[in-house]
Order: C-alpha cells, then sequence, then structure tokens
C-alpha cells in the first residue's frame, strides 16, 4: 500500500495483522468501514503464525475452534493443524474479505499520543512517518515478544544460537550437535520434528510439565467432502468442542478441583507407560497442581526423550562459552546450535509502543502502578483506544479465537456508538471491574505458589481470564456505555 496521506485522518487504525488484526479489519469491511489501514511490523500476515516457523510448529487448539465463526474451514488437514497451514487461512480470509489491500507491511509503529486539542490520535512509524486516526485498535497480543535469558556468555558462542520464534530459513541440522533451552510448549514440538536430523539433542528442562495425549489424527477425504457438502456439520461440531471446553476443561482450573486431580493422574498415567526408568520418571513429574502452569499436548514427546541421542538435563546452566553450554553441576555440554526456547514477554503488554493518553499520560507507566484494563480492551485517559486480547483474556482451557471475536464485537458497537466523538472508559469503572477480576482469580489454580508465564513479577495474574468463553462473550455483548465518558471533539468523522 501507498504512503498515506499525513493530512487525513483515518477513522481506525490497527497495529498487528495476526489473527486479531485481520479479525477486526474483517468487522469492519463487513460494517461498510473501509477507511481504516492494519500496520504490521513483520513481512506477512498471521502474526505468530507467521513468526513462528520451527520444525513442528502447530496449534494445541482444535482445528474447527481454531479459526473465525464466519469461516469455517472444512479442507483442514489434521485435527490440530500446523502453522503453514493456519497462516494461508489467515491470508485467505484476508484476501476473501477485502482486507489486504488495506495492510501496510514492514510498518512498525514506534509511538502515539492523543491530541486533545484535536481530539484524535497522531502516530508515528519507526522510520518517522506521521499518521492520524480517531479510534485506534492494538491487536499485536501477548506472545508475540521473545524472552532472551541473560545467561553469561552467550555472545561468544561460535555456532547458531537463536530464539524459537527467529528459526532462522533453510537452516540445516544435519549431523548436528542442538540443544534446546526450555521445555514447553515450543520444545515438545520442536524436539520429536528433528530428533532424526540431529546427530545429538539435549533439551534443558528447569520445570516438569504436565503433558497430556494431543491424538491428533489426519482428516479424510470423506469427512471433508461431508463438511463440505453439508456445513451445518461443522457448526455442530465447533459448538460441541466449545461447550465441551467450558463445561468440563475448564474446571481443571478450580483450586483442589476433582478433574485436576483425575487428570493429573491421567497425564502421570500416560508419561509412565512409556517412561520406565525412575529417574526420568522423578525429573518429569511436575511437584505443583496441574493447571498452574501451561498444560502441554503431544503425542510424541516422551517417545523423543527416550532415543537414544537423546539427553534431558535438569542441571541449572551456568554459562555458555563458543563450544557449548556449562551446567551448574559442572557438566560440558558440546553444541553446534542452541535454541532458546524460553517462551514470551507475556506479562509485557504493548511492548516496543510509546503510547500518551489524554494530558500526556504514560500508559506503560500507568502499568507499573497497575496491569489491568477494563474488560481487556479499555484504559482509563486513552480515549478512543482499544486492545485485542488485553490484561485477563488469557485461556487454559480453549481458543483464543472465541474471546477475539467477542472484543472485536464489542469494539464495534463502541465505534458505532461513539459516533463523532471520544469514548474514555471511567477510572472507577476500570477498578471495580479489575478488582472482580482479581478476587474471582483467587479461586483459581494460577494463584497457588508456582511461577509461571501468567504471573507478573509482584504475584498479580495480568494474563487470564478466570471463568467460562461463554460468560465472556455474554460480556462483552452487553457494553455499559455509562462507563465511559464521553465527549465531543474537533476533527470530523468521515
Amino acid at each position: 500500500m501507498s504512503k498515506h496521506d499525513p493530512e487525513h485522518v483515518l477513522n481506525v487504525a490497527i497495529i498487528g495483522a495476526g489473527f486479531s488484526g485481520i479479525g477486526m479489519g474483517i468487522a469492519l469491511k463487513r460494517a461498510g468501514i473501509d477507511d481504516f489501514i492494519i500496520f504490521e511490523k513483520t513481512d506477512g500476515l498471521s502474526g505468530t503464525w507467521h513468526d513462528n516457523t520451527y520444525p513442528g510448529a502447530g496449534c494445541d487448539v482444535p482445528s474447527h475452534l481454531y479459526c473465525y465463526s464466519h469461516s469455517p474451514n472444512p479442507d483442514w488437514t489434521y485435527a490440530y493443524s500446523r502453522q503453514s497451514e493456519i497462516k494461508t487461512y489467515v491470508e485467505d480470509c484476508a484476501r476473501r474479505f477485502g482486507v489486504t489491500g488495506n495492510v501496510r507491511l514492514k510498518t512498525p509503529i514506534a509511538k502515539m499520543h492523543f491530541d486533545d486539542e484535536a481530539g484524535h490520535w497522531v502516530l508515528y512509524t519507526e522510520e518517522g512517518e506521521k499518521l492520524c486516526a480517531r479510534f485506534v485498535i492494538s491487536a499485536t497480543g501477548p506472545l508475540s515478544v521473545p524472552l532472551i535469558p541473560k545467561i553469561k556468555g552467550m555472545e561468544t558462542f561460535k555456532g547458531k544460537i537463536f530464539h524459537s520464534a527467529r528459526w532462522p530459513d533453510n537452516l540445516s541440522l544435519k549431523g548436528k550437535a542442538v540443544a534446546i533451552i526450555g521445555s514447553a510448549a515450543s520444545t515438545v514440538q520442536i524436539a520429536p520434528a528433528i530428533v532424526d536430523k540431529v546427530e545429538q539433542l539435549t533439551v534443558f528442562q528447569r520445570t516438569a510439565n504436565y503433558i497430556v495425549p494431543r491424538r491428533d489424527r489426519a482428516y479424510g477425504p470423506r469427512e471433508k467432502a461431508r463438511w463440505r457438502r453439508v456445513p451445518f456439520l461443522l457448526k455442530i461440531k465447533r459448538a460441541y468442542m466449545d461447550i465441551s471446553r467450558d463445561v468440563f476443561s475448564f474446571r481443571v482450573f478450580f483450586k483442589n478441583s476433582m478433574m485436576s486431580k483425575m487428570m493429573a493422574k491421567a497425564a502421570l498415567r500416560s508419561m509412565q507407560e512409556i517412561i520406565h526408568d525412575p529417574d526420568m520418571r522423578a525429573k518429569l513429574t511436575p511437584d505443583y497442581p496441574l493447571g498452574c502452569k501451561r498444560i502441554l499436548l503431544s503425542d510424541d514427546y516422551y517417545q523423543t526423550l527416550m532415543r537414544g541421542n537423546v539427553d534431558l538435563i535438569t542441571d541449572g546452566i551456568e554459562s555458555i562459552d563458543e563450544d557449548g553450554i556449562h551446567t551448574q553441576s559442572g557438566r560440558e555440554i558440546a553444541a553446534d546450535v542452541i535454541v532458546l526456547a524460553t517462551g514470551f514477554e507475556a506479562t509485557n503488554f504493548l511492548a516496543g509502543l510509546a503510547i500518551k493518553g489524554k494530558n500526556g499520560l504514560d500508559l506503560h507507566q500507568r502499568f507499573t502502578q497497575r496491569l489491568s484494563a477494563y474488560r481487556g480492551v479499555s484504559y482509563p485517559g486513552f480515549p478512543n483506544f482499544f486492545t485485542l486480547l488485553g490484561p485477563n483474556t488469557g485461556l487454559g482451557h480453549s481458543s483464543m479465537i472465541l474471546i477475539i471475536e467477542a472484543q472485536i464485537n464489542y469494539i464495534m458497537k463502541a465505534i458505532n456508538y461513539a459516533g463523532s466523538r471520544a469514548l474514555d472508559v471511567r477510572e472507577e469503572a476500570e477498578m471495580r471491574y479489575n478488582t472482580s477480576i482479581a478476587s474471582d482469580l483467587e479461586n483459581m489454580v494460577w494463584a497457588t505458589g508456582c511461577n509461571s508465564w501468567y504471573k507478573s513479577a509482584d504475584g498479580t495474574i495480568p494474563t487470564l481470564w478466570p471463568h467460562s468463553t461463554a460468560r465472556f462473550r455474554r460480556l462483552m455483548a452487553r457494553p455499559d456505555f455509562n462507563d465511559y465518558e464521553i465527549s465531543s471533539v474537533k476533527t470530523p468523522a468521515p
């Protein structure tokens, strides 16, 4: 897309072209609103599915629940889709709904501020280009900034070292000694995918995880043909997946729940059926309640650990030198490649984007005092600014697409209600909402003693939604605009 006219005030600016940003663009198009731009910092669509191209990358939510409700896909290849197929799906949706022409790739937004006098937002790209918009919607997502550990000597390593979300193109691992630092969601996919290619694979585990069978399978041509012929069958399948996760799977996350204890026993039994060595079993047995950390899905990770060319190390890492990794117990692990499967800065919301609202209020400075939002979308002092997948909207049991679509519908209602005015959520409404959320989180397993990426340094949980997806959708379907201050602006509506 060509350079934007700096004198024109956009109706909507969207930051990020992943599932959230493209979904927001589709909603605007369907509502007849075309005056918007989606700014994407990378060179492609689909967000995390564009970034994470590591071997074995895929989704741990069933395919038919991990897609837009308005665009079911009868042609998913597997019960749990792979990265490339999800990326293709997002790109196809963007094309079919005419959103592609509203996207500007390789255009990171570096900073933005609210112009109190004009009543609109002023945005600047990293190259210094200035743009203006009445509404700004951040769709950057919580898992977009890699968490890079600080390990002594990393810079001296003479081989390749990189985060799993920055996997180099055309990297050959044939005959290489590969070390993976981290043993969570990315590693349980990477390790099985590369074990046959590498000479030696070493996995560094800090904390054992609960891993349950994924039960993945390929969909056959008859199933796909039936779904294409009778689309209503897909709606039924999706509804069943949605409801069963809300009714049954969600119960796992209540403190001391019977469902959690039953699932923990099943997970450990599954591990013990594959891992017969008592020392290895001990390494792989978590010492915290199931659900306190992310529950992982895999059909082949434990089998991979039993391979002759694989070593699982639970010693802490002391340092890295030019040839490999030194553990705290004195072991030296030679490596040609080191993969940092160390996750993301999940509690560093809106990282890399400087945001100032009314009267110069700094959003990140506010976050140091209280990392929260009203319904996950609005912040006091930041009129006509909304976030998709903001604080306390994450899930442990179901599809984030359900949350995204509920928020998109809410934001569309807010845009329509605002008209030519500015909506600014009231401080007392935001505090009342989050006091309730914090109270509800105390009943959940995430609030127990284990450390996880769900928590901030102060022990609060700004990432997760403590209820069913159905309850979130009901909440977002009924905006209460009495919770907002409404003011006129000088900038006319387009």
